[in-house]
């Protein structure tokens, strides 16, 4: 027998399903995708079990004819390409004939379809890619897809499906670009009986505003520019709305969502005097170019694509970006306050009286070389603040630092202690992140966590997915002390907060725990660690805040407390220790 042969179409059809279908939000896309082509004023998506038992897409659209529906379901075929040239000016978001037919072949699959201004709806069934005949069926005008029991014929691919709440992330992520870049569509998504997106058809500012939250109304900045046949148009944040993880940068190409990193490296280059390394801004922008000069079919799920000349499109975004940094005043409100940039400093200025080499020694509150500011005398309120967290619970062994010892504090950033055998040098930052991340461990199993009350308690609106991962912590966080609870669509009420936190910035610090908290699935898959671990990094002393000799002391003695004061939860050293063999070997002493 020939060891060559034609494959079943059964399988063929499986295997070209998952080069498409990867997860519920992959049907997601595909079929928003479609709807948005159907020229749509509104979309509705209901998910059960996040996509697992059923996914459900109702548009207001163009609709299809009876021989269209008995069409649409057959492999490769389109109604948005008709010949070789076509490829090369594709104005549609899908046009390979491959979505419908992969997603039946591995679901249970209902298309209920009527043209706008036709007499009759019609309907047809398919299960695991056998079709059923098209009847006509009572529906308004528009198309409705429902997918119920995902992957029912392919176990080994839905054994690999995530947790309920993690595959509605990917839904959401899959969902809000394509919201974004279509403000004139109005998005509904619910999830098991629950709203968790609907947007009613805006402008492009107001539409920004309506899925990350009112905040953001004084805090994006507009910016379009040009250069020959590229033009680019959207959004940029102030450096209020920078964040320490990615997940709200958005590109897009002639309105279909991308992802290209030499592209996003042009935005970042454009902030790089700005942010520090790991901090990502906010951006929402959208490139046209003309049609021939860029290629979409490069990728199955069409996420990424081939320009003819990219590094011209990469000028042209990162000179608009800066223009838009550079024309607006917006960019400065929260950035003299960030701990990581010289007080008074300005972007593309540098003032040499700001330079200074800043050493607190024992007993001087604030001794510097340098003259102190305003900026400087708030830093020191928070450090007293920071004084009520270093003093939470009993001192319980000291290290091993001689009686009345020196100690200083370098650069309000590393802590220089004398100890026995030499000179100990103590990252302020990560040491007090350790303390606070056993405690907050000890917290959160045996749910001890103090809290002190707001004396108003505030309302806080997030995105859709940052509330998505709120709401799967709030049991933590509340054994950690907060005191959380729903109230209303996407919005938490702040009752308390833990012990020695200020306050009055209750929403930043939940969205650096959501930022913190995702990225630590890297660190550690224990939630519990993750929190502890989000919790910690957010509410330790920070890099550049000054502490007074008692605080000092204080953060050594509980740093030595700890189980492991020698690494930081993420892996970072928090000591250094320098013998006097080591000084003597330096010095040339013999």
């Amino acid at each position: 027998m020939s060891r060559i042969h034609i494959l079943p179409e059964i399988l063929s059809n499986k295997i070209a399903a998952g080069e498409v279908v990867q997860r519920p939000a992959s049907v997601v896309k595909e079929l928003v995708e479609n709807s948005i082509d159907a020229e749509s004023t509104r979309i509705e998506i209901t998910i059960l079990n996040g996509g697992r038992d059923l996914i459900q897409v109702i548009d207001d659209g163009l609709g299809l004819e009876q021989e269209e529906l008995e069409l649409a379901l057959k492999r490769h075929a389109t109604s948005k390409i008709a010949e070789i040239e076509d490829l090369f000016k594709i104005r549609t978001m899908g046009f390979r004939g491959e979505a419908l037919p992969s997603i039946a072949s591995v679901s249970m699959m209902e298309v209920v379809s009527k043209v706008r201004g036709g007499e009759t709806g019609y309907g047809i069934q398919v299960q695991a890619g056998k079709e059923e005949k098209v009847h006509p069926e009572a529906w308004e005008e528009g198309t409705r897809i429902t997918v119920k029991n995902l992957f029912f014929n392919v176990p080994a691919r839905l054994k690999f499906l995530k947790a309920q709440r993690t595959e509605l992330n990917h839904i959401l992520n899959r969902v809000k670009p394509l919201a974004l870049i279509h403000p004139h569509i109005a998005f509904k998504l619910t999830s098991d009986s629950k709203v968790v997106l609907d947007v009613r058809a805006s402008t492009p500012e107001e539409r920004v505003i309506a899925l990350f939250g009112t905040e953001y109304r004084d805090k994006i900045i507009a910016v379009e520019d040009s250069r020959g046949s590229i033009k680019v148009t959207g959004f940029i944040g102030n450096l209020d709305l920078v964040r320490i993880a990615p997940g709200e940068q958005y590109l897009s190409i002639n309105k279909r969502p991308i992802t290209d990193r030499l592209i996003n490296n042009a935005v970042y280059q454009a902030y790089k005097s700005l942010i520090q390394r790991g901090e990502y801004p906010f951006y929402m922008l959208d490139i046209s170019v003309p049609l021939n000069e860029v290629d979409v079919n490069v990728h199955p799920t069409k996420t990424e694509v081939k320009f003819n000349d990219e590094w011209r499109v990469y000028h042209v975004v990162k000179e608009t970006v800066e223009s838009g940094l550079r024309q607006t005043l917006k960019v400065i409100p929260g950035f003299q306050n960030r701990p990581q940039s010289p007080p008074g400093f300005q972007p593309g200025a540098f003032d040499s009286a700001q330079t200074s080499f800043s050493i607190s020694s024992a007993g001087q509150e604030g001794g510097s070389f340098s003259a102190r500011t305003e900026e400087e005398s708030e830093i020191l309120q928070k450090a007293r603040q920071f004084s009520q967290v270093l003093d939470r619970g009993p001192v319980q062994r000291k290290p091993e630092r001689q009686s009345g010892g020196f100690i200083w504090q370098v650069h309000n950033k590393y802590i220089l202690s004398q100890i026995n055998n030499g000179i100990a040098i103590i990252d302020q930052h990560v040491a007090h992140e350790r303390i606070l991340y056993e405690e907050a461990l000890a917290d959160l199993t045996e749910n001890k966590g103090m809290s002190q009350q707001l004396l108003f308690p505030e309302n806080h609106e997030f995105s859709a997915d940052d509330y998505n991962v709120l709401v799967e912590i709030i049991p933590a966080l509340n054994n950690l002390g907060f005191r959380l609870r729903e109230f209303g669509p996407r919005t938490i009420l702040v009752e308390a907060v833990p012990t020695g936190m200020r306050g009055g910035s209750e929403g930043s610090i939940l969205k650096e725990i959501i930022d913190h908290y995702r990225e630590n699935r890297v660190f550690d898959y224990s939630p519990a660690k993750r929190l502890a671990a989000s919790y910690s990094c957010k509410a330790a002393v920070k890099a550049g805040d000054p502490l007074t000799e008692d605080e000092m002391r204080i953060l050594v003695d509980r740093l030595f407390a700890t189980e492991n004061p020698f690494y930081c939860p993420h892996g970072r050293p928090i000591i250094i220790n320098l013998s006097i063999d080591e000084l003597d070997k330096r010095f040339e002493r013999h």
